[in-house]
């Protein structure tokens, strides 16, 4: 009797160490398929199966071709759920496929490197051979997030950003666990000069509240591009910062790479969005109680109303004024797409996010209630900070004053009022895609010595509250006490959290930089530097120079923090179009502090060759670079 139990437990245990190995081994299986009748750059994908789903990946090729030859180049971006290197042929049709030279058959198994490129040869029942070089890329240490549209194409979600779709979402732990898979009831594109480049930004709406990646849960969700962002990281850096200081129902956000319709689309910053709802802006929800006593605003047949510096919607119960606002100051542009808003007595533009249909009654209420605090503030009246909160109002500016925000003040500045609650708060922050020294166009925000509070004087259409307030004696001393208190968050920034932030998204940085090379330097859209470590490198280097300077100016002392130098030696040529000019050699990390005159009769000025910024004495080399000196036509 003891021998039969001690075998039946033993062969429980062999059972169990079976399924655990073929959940090992299973969850993320590789399996490459041919789709005879898919269209072209379609016809080879692989399907990456876990325990819980399956998602394809299509074979992405980049458009170039060998001279005169048919081959076509492109790579398979893999999730960092891919636990191997090993991909087993599927079902390939009546296709045949060789790789390298060598025919495999269906269920034989592939390995494949890294840094190497494979000939596939795919050759359909009729004979005709189609030659593709393939390279293999991976993902690590982030989730994926798989997305595919009802329709199967991007096509109309591309052609406009307020056009929706719905469709499937499955979000892939880096382990391979299915976290989240479901219908996804719409996604759409977002943001607004962003939304211009090629590679989109975009948002979704769940059917339910959902924690997603360890952020919390919600039903909508914003996925942010990075296109300017050499290292990627400076919106990430500015949502930890602001939660840092405690600026309330500050968003976050976590880096995943993003396939749509199995096109990978790149690395990107999923995040909260600025809206209000519990875990979010969490304030008295007027829009619940406007969809309550309004029919007509779920009917859809609401109608809305525009007159001069005010708009939004007639609601026949529209009376209740006193609860939650959210409004952003807004550029002109953005401002006139938006069916809620205001104008202060000013000229200053917002828009009303929350409630999403204001009523009269309530647009006039909040616009009353801004034009009554700018009054204040430009009359320099210290009883602003009764209608105005200081605490948030240091924060928000340090968030801006420190990432050198390019759009301070133009758009994106949100802030709230709560029921019950006679003052405006600001907040969260949101938007830094040019922000930490990445906008070169202008070398006024690369200049680490530099300040937001004039923003205003640059940018007519900003709102000069920064300008107004920032010498006051209330502000000025609460900017100066929460600074001094952020700087040990900035020591382990700078001393392993950046690091750390570019270790965990390397491997993506690195498909990403593949997948959109070729579309950046024909749209001009390249990144400042060539080699990712150099982006991250800048990143430190405007961060220590930018918190040395803050802390003079605001008299906090502080041990000075060191940008990154290898002690390397770079080379950078100067160039025009009859050839080089001169050449220099600059040791890493250091500021390129001499340029080769020239007539200016004749040439433009020197701009970096690769991205064709202006040249600054503000921008450290950290690899070798070119400067590129335009004859004038």
């Amino acid at each position: 009797m003891r021998k039969r139990t001690w075998m039946g437990i033993m062969l429980a245990v062999a059972v169990l160490a079976a399924m655990g190995f073929l959940y090992a081994t299973g969850r993320n299986n590789v399996i490459l398929e041919v789709d005879g009748e898919g269209e072209a750059g379609k016809a080879l994908c692989v399907s990456v199966r876990t325990a819980q789903s399956e998602n394809r990946v299509f074979f992405w090729q980049d458009g170039q071709q060998e001279e005169g030859g048919e081959e076509t180049k492109g790579y398979f971006f893999l999730p960092s759920c891919v636990g191997h290197h090993k991909i087993r042929l599927g079902d390939t049709g009546e296709s045949s496929v060789r790789i390298d030279g060598r025919l495999y058959q269906e269920g034989e198994t592939f390995t494949w490197e890294e840094n190497r490129t494979y000939g596939f040869q795919i050759t359909d029942a009729s004979y005709d051979s189609h030659t593709y070089e393939i390279a293999f890329m991976k993902s690590a240490n982030i989730p994926a997030m798989f997305i595919d549209t009802a329709s199967g194409s991007l096509d109309y979600l591309h052609e406009d950003k307020e056009h929706e779709e719905t469709g499937r979402i499955c979000v892939l732990q880096a382990d391979g666990a299915t976290e989240y898979q479901d219908e996804l009831p719409r996604i759409s594109g977002r943001g607004n000069s962003t939304w211009e480049y090629e590679k989109k930004p975009y948002a979704l709406k769940l059917k339910e509240d959902q924690p997603l990646c360890g952020l919390r849960k919600s039903d909508r969700w914003r996925l942010l591009a990075l296109w300017n962002e050499g290292s990627r990281l400076g919106d990430k850096i500015a949502m930890d910062l602001a939660r840092e200081l405690g600026l309330s129902y500050s968003t976050q956000g976590t880096w995943v790479d993003l396939y749509l319709n199995g096109e990978y689309r790149g690395i990107y910053l999923l995040t909260e969005s600025v809206t209000v709802g519990e875990g979010r802006v969490d304030i008295y929800d007027i829009e619940k109680r406007n969809r309550q006593k309004n029919i007509s605003i779920e009917t859809g047949t609401v109608s809305s109303y525009e007159e001069e510096g005010s708009k939004g919607f007639l609601l026949e119960n529209g009376s209740e004024t006193d609860g939650g606002y959210l409004i952003e100051k807004d550029h002109p542009k953005h401002w006139e797409a938006e069916e809620n808003g205001f104008q202060t007595a000013r000229g200053d533009l917002f828009t009303i996010n929350a409630p999403r249909h204001a009523s009269r009654e309530q647009v006039a209420y909040i616009q009353n209630h801004v034009d009554e605090i700018d009054s204040l503030v430009q009359s320099g009246d210290p009883a602003v900070w009764e209608k105005l909160d200081l605490t948030s109002f240091a924060k928000r500016f340090l968030v801006d004053e420190i990432a050198l925000e390019v759009d301070t003040g133009t758009t994106s500045m949100y802030f709230y009022k709560d029921k019950g609650d006679e003052k405006l708060y600001s907040g969260p922050a949101w938007d830094y895609d040019r922000a930490f020294g990445e906008d070169g166009r202008d070398s006024y925000y690369v200049n680490y010595g530099e300040t937001i509070v004039n923003n205003n004087e640059r940018l007519q259409i900003a709102i000069n509250w920064y300008q107004k307030l920032y010498e006051t004696p209330e502000l000025y001393q609460c900017i100066a006490k929460e600074y001094a208190g952020v700087l040990p968050f900035f020591e382990k920034l700078l001393r392993t959290g950046i690091d750390r932030y570019a270790q965990q998204i390397g491997a993506s940085v690195a498909m990403d930089d593949a997948r959109w090379e070729s579309v950046r330097v024909s749209g001009d859209a390249l990144l400042r530097y060539a080699n990712y470590d150099a982006s991250v490198n800048y990143t430190k280097f405007f961060l220590a120079n930018r918190l040395n300077c803050l802390c003079a100016r605001w008299n906090v002392p502080h041990e000075a923090f060191a940008a990154p130098a290898s002690g390397e030696v770079h080379l950078v040529t100067f160039s025009v179009y009859e050839g080089v000019v001169e050449t220099v050699e600059v040791p890493d990390g250091e500021l390129l502090s001499y340029t080769p005159d020239y007539d200016g009769g004749v040439y433009q000025g020197w701009a970096y060759r690769r991205n064709r910024e202006p040249y600054s004495g503000y921008i450290p080399v950290y690899e070798d670079m070119e400067l590129y000196n335009s004859r004038w036509e």
